[in-house]
């Protein structure tokens, strides 16, 4: 299945001025991002809304993104929907798009049974040749993953991980013990160093956007066996990640993002960006941060 890279960030979704998908645009994000240190991109997740974008728009993106980074990082489709029918069809078209990996949600608002939910991650499964990681983040999705339906998960060959945002460290230990070679992402910054020191694989970050070397850094010491260090670093970019989700995301770092000078247009409703009093407040928050190159800082 090869190496989807440990540290990806799920990137927003630039747009025009009059709201369109501005193609151009990502593709220039995902090279700034790759430039960064990250591993690979996340493209049309929760943080590229992907809810508020068409079938058509998630193709283009998926195919000019991989167009433009090629070989050299992981692009990752998020293709999943609370409809196993679509997820099914948009798993189909990730593959046509010639992406690395497939991201699939938990679905949401209905509220499945767990084995339910196994059918659902199963199908979409068959239905491509391509790694499938599952996102596990019951705060939008309303329901659980528990470690029984991940072991169970874990079975299926291209199936081969879980992007983790329950905030249930315990739960994600007893994973890990149980189906080691089964790779976790953290799916809550915060979380990250808490889950590398366990064993989970790596991230699929929001504050990869304005700190992946930073992150990147955490993740190599942890690695290496320097805690010390990397909880240092942890310590250190916990206020700037609270910043971040501060008034939610995506419309948290998409403000931020675009006050530092990325042309990422504004979001689509209905997302807002946090009014101009609240950006304020933030943009003087994160400018006592190290900053990816690239940010007026």
């Amino acid at each position: 299945m090869g190496n989807l890279g440990r540290f990806l960030t799920a990137m927003v979704t630039p747009y025009t001025n009059d709201g369109e998908v501005d193609y151009t645009g990502a593709r220039a994000l995902a090279r700034t991002l790759i430039a960064a240190g990250n591993d690979g991109v996340v493209v049309t997740g929760t943080t590229g809304e992907a809810p508020l974008l068409s079938t058509d728009e998630k193709y283009r993106l998926w195919e000019e993104i991989k167009d433009e980074l090629g070989e050299n990082a992981t692009v990752i489709a998020g293709a999943g929907t609370n409809n196993t029918k679509q997820s099914v069809e948009l798993a189909k078209q990730a593959e046509t798009a010639g992406v690395d990996a497939i991201l699939a949600v938990t679905p949401y608002y209905l509220r499945p049974s767990q084995d339910g939910i196994i059918v659902h991650f199963e199908q979409i499964a068959q239905a491509s040749a391509l790694p499938i990681i599952v996102y596990n983040v019951p705060s939008r999705t309303g329901t659980n993953l528990t470690v029984e339906t991940l072991v169970r998960l874990a079975k299926t060959a291209n199936i081969i991980g879980n992007k983790e945002a329950n905030g249930d460290l315990n739960s994600t230990a007893k994973l890990i013990e149980l189906v080691p070679s089964f790779k976790i992402w953290s799916g809550n910054d915060n979380d990250n160093f808490h889950l590398w020191c366990m064993g989970a694989w790596g991230a699929i970050s929001v504050t990869g956007h304005l700190v992946a070397k930073q992150q990147k850094e955490m993740l190599n010491k942890v690695l290496s066996g320097d805690i010390e260090g990397a909880a240092a670093i942890h310590r250190r970019l916990v206020p700037l990640t609270d910043t971040c989700f501060k008034y939610g995301n995506p419309s948290t770092i998409r403000g931020i993002m675009r006050h530092l000078g990325k042309p990422i247009g504004k979001p689509r409703l209905p997302i807002l960006e946090p009014t101009e009093g609240d950006i304020e407040g933030l943009i003087a928050e994160i400018k006592k941060y190290e900053l990816d190159d690239g940010y007026n800082n």
